[in-house]
């Protein structure tokens, strides 16, 4: 289960999604998508930065199966006062 609330749905919940999560670029690991998040089919490549040398973790499979996905948008506060100035 995830529940994300944000104020701009493109630069936010979007942006970390297809950035941080399948583009390994935005954090300067080339091509490797996230090791959790990421949708990985079993032949990528996912770095463990360690000192000194680094872990390489080949043939990462998908560890998270999303299942279904909604999104849901809440009223505005003017919508809300609106609705509360309805004497209902």
């Amino acid at each position: 289960m995830f529940i994300a609330v944000n104020a701009h749905l493109d630069r936010q919940f979007e942006f970390v999604k297809s950035q941080w999560f399948n583009d390994g670029n935005f954090t300067g690991l080339d091509a490797e998508k996230d090791l959790l998040t990421g949708d990985n089919d079993g032949s990528g490549i996912f770095t463990i930065p360690r000192h000194p040398v680094r872990r390489r973790l080949h043939g990462v499979e998908r560890f998270v199966t999303t299942r279904g996905g909604e999104y849901c948008f809440p009223p505005s506060l003017s919508a809300l006062r609106w609705l509360a100035d309805l004497g209902v």
